[in-house]
């Protein structure tokens, strides 16, 4: 909380929140939005991280990475 002096005293300024209803209505439909689950093989997914980088070892770290395990919710491990 911020203070500001006013000739000696200290005041408390205390901040407002603004409730628009257009705020309202934006997050209302995002949540009312459905979410399409799309069923993607393991397979798909080499094809594609071999189209984007182009070689064996560096689809497999794309396709090995962190950020795909989260994307995809199952964690993909290359042995060889």
């Amino acid at each position: 909380m911020a203070k500001t002096q006013r000739r000696g005293q200290v005041m408390n300024r205390v901040a407002r929140q603004v409730k628009g209803t257009a705020g309202r209505a934006v997050a209302k439909a995002k949540a009312s939005r459905s979410v399409r689950k799309v069923q993607v093989t393991l397979g798909d997914l080499i094809a594609a991280a071999f189209d984007v980088a182009g070689e064996a070892t560096a689809a497999a770290k794309l396709v090995s990475s962190r950020s795909m395990s989260v994307a995809t919710g199952k964690q993909i491990v290359f042995v060889g």
